[in-house]
């Protein structure tokens, strides 16, 4: 139990300080366990769209999630390469989304992730973000015709937002974030898609 805490400690210590919560950094250790970019296998829902989202509704309270743009492990963020970013916009009219995507790469510790500053996205249930191959797919099917990669579940619909890529993850060049032609927020059991940003 002692390496246990031992070895966690050390996570904790080389994370950057971008959570305002120590929920938030729980929560951001638990998505950077998620290795493997698999489109996940649809679960046909027994209620519409609009049931879902009206018990969702019902059940919890949300708040914005904050977390900032900080120093990772002494690297500085003006340090931080920009290779990619694009805007958040809904996939029909009208565009109720906001916000911008932005992906980094720290040098010296050879880490990729993608920032979400000032979105707002409705909100409902079940929603993950991955990245697509396509450029900007516009329903379920086309994130599932395209190479996909799961990235995190969402439970935040307003904020900013840091997600780190488990390094463990992108052995491959063929890996590799900048690979992918959009971020897209989805429910994959509805196959609907939330919001999506082209990355240039």
């Amino acid at each position: 139990m002692a390496l246990i805490a031992a070895v966690l400690g050390f996570l904790f210590a080389v994370k950057p300080v971008w959570s305002t919560s120590a929920q938030m950094q729980a929560d951001l250790l638990a998505d950077d366990a998620q290795l493997l970019p698999t489109v996940p296998t649809q679960v046909l829902p027994s209620i519409s769209w609009d049931e879902a989202i009206a018990g969702y509704l019902s059940s919890h309270n949300y708040e914005p999630i904050q977390q900032q743009l900080a120093a990772y492990d002494g690297i500085q963020p003006r340090e931080f390469f920009k290779l990619r970013e694009g805007v958040l916009v809904a996939p029909t009219v009208p565009n109720d989304v906001a916000g911008s995507v932005k992906l980094y790469f720290i040098p010296g510790r050879e880490l990729f992730f993608l920032r979400l500053e000032d979105f707002d996205v409705p909100v409902g249930p079940g929603y993950q973000i991955g990245l697509s191959k396509a450029r900007a797919p516009r329903s379920g099917k086309d994130v599932r015709l395209a190479e996909y990669r799961f990235l995190s579940r969402m439970n935040d619909f307003q904020g900013n937002r840091n997600i780190m890529l488990h390094p463990e993850s992108l052995l491959r060049a063929e890996d590799r974030p900048t690979r992918y032609g959009s971020l897209v927020i989805w429910n994959a059991d509805y196959d609907i898609v939330i919001a999506t940003a082209t990355l240039n």
